[in-house]
Formats: structure tokens, C-alpha cells, sequence
């Protein structure tokens, strides 16, 4: 009689060892008490040009490349929607992300230029603004997108004015800086663009935030075939107070098959860190 206890006893200590082994770790950051980090991806880019037919061929190597990158948010720039045709809004399409296409063309205008912001994140309020002098591309655009329980304003602009002088990129770039300042709420804000201003024009109108291309080691130069041709180029500036780089990649497509050419630089993918504490 005096042996069941300890049976018993045996018994439940094999259980409570069973169960410490099998138990899954938890992560260092959690075990510590801290929150894992609150890393946006973002993309800005051009599409390859080209004929009808060239697009066709190349837009589903681009698919799978954006499917392989998973970007939170892509900005892409130049975009031309013809007869209602969008190629930013297809690649959405495919990718299961929203699309919004940022033009100053009227509806009824059969080829009508601008940008596409496109995001696999909740978009809680978008907006468009208008920069002088306008152009054909000067229309600027603004997504607010939930990054798990935070808010973050991503912008979209092409900084190449018509004609691209030192002047009007400033007035472009004031216009741009202002809006910024009216509708961004206090929020964590970055600008997916691309800048015919040279890095240090760049950095000194747009205070406050910080170009990716430009931190020490994470360089993508050029980042593209289309924004290397003059200025800065494509890049992704962040607020300084709000965020932190962790890392930079270039986007690109491999050599068309049966081509000795080299890959097709379209862009880049940035990797940054909300900083601060996260809302409660």
C-alpha cells in the first residue's frame, strides 16, 4: 500500500519532464520581455520599358522576383496607363496588393502618366497633391498603411522637373516638404522617389530625413539603368527621429534568356525599423 504514492509521484515527474523537453523555446527578445522588431520592407522602381509584347514577356520574371523580395509597400515610378490598362496595377493584382495609381491627368485622357504606390498592408487614407511648376509626372501621392499596430505615412514622388533646374526642383521639392508637414499627423513618414538633385541638394531640402543609398556600407549604386541617369537617383529617405536602415538590396531581373547581357536593374528594396515604443 505504501507504494502507490510513490508510483504515483514517478508518474507525474515523468510528465512534467516530458513536457519541459518538448516545450518550444521562446525567442531571446521575448524572454527578455522586448517587443520584436517593427521592420517595414519598401520597394521604389521602374518598370522595364519596351514594346507591348517585350512587357508581356518580362512582367511575369518580375512577378516572381517581387513574390521572392515580399516587399511591404512597392513604389513605382513613370508609370503610363493606357486606355485603362495599368502595368503597376496588374503586378498588384497578381501579388494580391492594393493598388493607387497617383496621376494629375484627367480620366478622359487616353494616356495618362504618373506613379503607383502598391501595398500588401491595411491602407487606412490615401491622398494626391499636385507640385509646381506642374508637369507631366509632378502629381505626389501618400498612403497611410497599418505596420502591425502603428501607423506610417509613405510618400511617392518624382523629383524631375521640366526643365530640371536647381530652382524649380527647389520649389517642387518645398511644395512636396509642405504637404509632408500638413497631412503626415505626427506619424512615422518616408518618401519613395526618385531625385534628379545631386545627395547633398537632396539632403539639405528635405530636413529630417535621411536618403538609405547614403548610410555608410549601404550603397546601390547605381540603383538602377533608368534613375542612374543623372542626380541621386531612386531611393527611399526616412525620417531620422522615426526610423533606422537595416539593409538595402537591389531589385533586379536576370539577362533575358538567350542573352549575354546582364541583369536589368529596376530599383531598390529597403529594410527600416520603426524606432520608439510601440502604441499600446
Amino acid at each position: 500500500m505504501r507504494l502507490l504514492p510513490t508510483v504515483v509521484a514517478g508518474h507525474w515527474h515523468g510528465w512534467l519532464l516530458l513536457l519541459l523537453l518538448t516545450a518550444p523555446a521562446l525567442p531571446a527578445n521575448a524572454r527578455q520581455g522586448e517587443a520584436a522588431p517593427r521592420l517595414l520592407r519598401i520597394a521604389t522602381l521602374e518598370l522595364p520599358v519596351g514594346a507591348d509584347a517585350e512587357w508581356e514577356q518580362r512582367r511575369e520574371q518580375l512577378l516572381q522576383v517581387l513574390e521572392g523580395l515580399q516587399p511591404d509597400v512597392i513604389a513605382v515610378q513613370r508609370v503610363q496607363q493606357s486606355q485603362g490598362r495599368n502595368p503597376a496595377c496588374w503586378l498588384a493584382t497578381r501579388l494580391r496588393y492594393s493598388c493607387d495609381f497617383v496621376t494629375a491627368d484627367p480620366p478622359s485622357q487616353r494616356v495618362r502618366h504618373g506613379s503607383a504606390m502598391l501595398s500588401r498592408l491595411p491602407v487606412s487614407e490615401d491622398g494626391v497633391t499636385l507640385l509646381h511648376p506642374p508637369g507631366q509626372y509632378s502629381a505626389a501621392g501618400m498612403l497611410r498603411i497599418k505596420l502591425h499596430e502603428e501607423l506610417v505615412n509613405i510618400y511617392v514622388a518624382r523629383l524631375r522637373p521640366e526643365p530640371d533646374e536647381a530652382q524649380v526642383r527647389q520649389h517642387q521639392t518645398s511644395d512636396l516638404m509642405t504637404w509632408i508637414g500638413a497631412t503626415s499627423d505626427g506619424l512615422p513618414s518616408l518618401i519613395a522617389g526618385d531625385f534628379s538633385a545631386e545627395t547633398e541638394e537632396l539632403v539639405r531640402s528635405s530636413p529630417g530625413f535621411q536618403p538609405v543609398r547614403k548610410n555608410p556600407g549601404e550603397r546601390v549604386d547605381p540603383p538602377s539603368l533608368a534613375g542612374a541617369a543623372s542626380g541621386h537617383g531612386l531611393d527611399v529617405l526616412f525620417q531620422v527621429s522615426h526610423f533606422a536602415s537595416e539593409g538595402l538590396q537591389p531589385v533586379k531581373l536576370p539577362a533575358a534568356e538567350g542573352s549575354p547581357g546582364t541583369a536589368l536593374r529596376l530599383g531598390i528594396l529597403a529594410t527600416l525599423r520603426v524606432q520608439g515604443e510601440a502604441p499600446r
